[in-house]
């Protein structure tokens, strides 16, 4: 089995800005998701693929701030993926225990 997470974004932002839609794989088969660095460094590389997927980066004429679209985009990979995150460090934290 890979260990990959896939981030697939495709909500209400990239219907209206289609540059948004996308997906990308986050690896953490080298990740120990029973520690708190494990997790921290997860959540750093998840956070790292759904800034690029989403665009957030990208610069807007006038502004340094990314516009809400993006924001909203980030926020939604985040929240889409919380389940799926508990049930990986769950799962490491039970693999650690036994």
């Amino acid at each position: 089995m890979k260990a990959l997470i896939a981030i697939a974004v495709l909500g209400a932002a990239a219907l209206s800005a289609p540059a948004f839609a996308g997906s990308i794989s986050v690896k953490y088969k080298d990740l120990d998701l029973s520690t708190a660095e494990g997790q921290k460094a997860l959540d750093s590389r998840i956070e790292s693929a759904a800034r690029k997927v989403c665009g957030f980066n990208e610069l807007t004429v006038g502004t340094r701030i990314p516009d809400k679209e993006a924001r909203d985009c980030v926020a939604e990979a985040h929240r889409k993926l919380q389940k799926q995150i508990a049930m990986l460090t769950e799962r490491d934290k039970q693999v650690v225990g036994s």
